[in-house]
């Protein structure tokens, strides 16, 4: 029955080692120690030690002996101890902690220090605009008093030369804005002085470009009045071109900066085709008194919005220099 495997093999226990078969020793080992070695039993039909029960695993663990001496014995030896001695630390990680320290000191330092630095980094900037504001006003001072003179200095022709005393001002009105909550006093002085500034570039480029682009239209061209000399669509063709470029600028021009020139020019304006009526009339008439008297009425009324003009400019060119002195005082505080 065991022949044909109906019956488990008996097993087999030993009460002492068993003994390594004969021509083999024991292995040759380092400094005496026992080195554990498997001993392969013979395997067959008529081995007295084991049978096969058709598990290939089982069969290789049940027809294999372990010939091995006892590992109860077996301690780890000491190592580094002659290398580290008795330090108890490694120096790059000493290093690493030193270093993470000294950045998380310089760390808070900085930020301890980051509000006093950005307020001094922002009144700095501040001063350095109000000097650039204070050499802008300077410069454009003595073209005010030039604004509303007879005869408009050549510098007070272009109204781009007042321009940078504005772009000065929103500079330093820009700078102010980062000014810390415990300067308030020249954060106001600042933004009053930019202010003041701004206002007074913009009523100076406004004057400017009013006189300069009006006066020309107040020059009445040559218009005959010896019907002898023109016929009545030369003096057609001559009131009309003149009428049109008139009208062209007058609708140009802003409000607000010159009133009485403004109210002038309506006045005109509306009376403009009965003028225009009467002249033409006379000159069909061969009437030269009348179209003498239409043209030196015409001329006059033009000369009186010109005065009327520079009056409105003398205005504002005193309100600039309110407005350039104040100006003055408030950078003159800020910069102590």
């Amino acid at each position: 029955m065991e022949s044909l495997g109906f019956l488990d093999a008996p097993s087999r226990s030993w009460s002492t080692p068993p003994i390594a078969p004969a021509g083999e020793s024991a292995a040759p080992g380092t400094n005496g120690s026992q080195v554990t070695a498997l001993v392969t039993v013979p395997l067959g039909r008529h081995s007295p030690h084991s049978e096969p029960t058709g598990e290939l695993v089982k069969d290789m663990w049940e027809t294999t002996e372990l010939h091995a001496p006892s590992l109860l014995d077996w301690t780890p030896d000491a190592f580094g101890t002659k290398h580290l001695g008795r330090r108890r630390f490694r120096w790059p990680m000493v290093l690493s902690l030193v270093a993470i320290l000294l950045a998380g000191v310089g760390f808070a330092y900085w930020l301890y220090q980051e509000p006093a630095s950005s307020a001094a980094a922002a009144l700095g900037d501040v001063r350095s605009q109000a000097e650039a504001l204070a050499i802008a006003i300077d410069d454009v001072a003595p073209l005010v008093n030039g604004l509303d003179l007879d005869r408009l200095p050549d510098a007070n022709q272009d109204a781009s030369v007042f321009l940078p005393m504005g772009d000065r001002a929103r500079a330093m009105f820009a700078a102010s804005a980062d000014l810390p909550s415990d300067a308030s006093d020249d954060r106001s002085t600042a933004a009053e002085a930019a202010g003041l500034a701004i206002d007074a570039s913009r009523q100076l480029i406004d004057a400017t470009a009013y006189r300069t682009a009006l006066e020309p239209a107040l020059t009445l061209p040559l218009l005959e009045t010896d019907p002898d000399l023109t016929d009545i669509t030369t003096a057609t063709d001559a009131f009309t071109e003149w009428r049109a470029g008139f009208e062209s600028v007058r609708a140009a021009l802003p409000s607000g900066i010159a009133d009485q020139a403004s109210s002038a020019l309506e006045t005109i304006s509306a009376g403009l085709e009965t003028t225009q009526t009467a002249y033409l009339d006379a000159i069909r008439t061969d009437n030269r008194t009348a179209a003498v008297e239409i043209v030196g009425t015409l001329r006059a009324d033009l000369l009186g919005v010109r005065q009327a003009m520079l009056t409105d400019i003398g205005a504002v060119s005193d309100s600039v220099s309110a407005l350039i002195e104040e100006a003055r005082t408030n950078l003159s505080r800020l910069l102590g």
